[in-house]
């Protein structure tokens, strides 16, 4: 569970499923925001897990039973 106070101190917005229904207005912004932190180096994605092109049935079944920690990459 996200402690909502701690990640406010860290800058960071905690939203519900049910607060994606306003997520349109703001998709523009918030992605053009994330880019220019990717540049920045302030982001980066968790790579939990990847697999051969040839194991793309267990990449989808890793994601599919929600067992995979950040993102799960095919390697070509």
């Amino acid at each position: 569970m996200i402690d909502p106070g701690e990640a406010r101190q860290r800058g960071v917005e905690v939203i519900g499923i049910e607060q994606l229904f306003g997520f349109g207005p703001h998709m523009r912004r918030w992605a053009e925001q994330m880019m220019s932190y990717a540049v920045a180096d302030r982001v980066r994605p968790v790579i939990g897990q990847t697999f051969p092109l040839e194991r793309a049935s267990d990449a989808h079944a890793v994601i599919e039973a929600r067992n995979g920690l950040g993102k799960t990459l095919l390697l070509v």
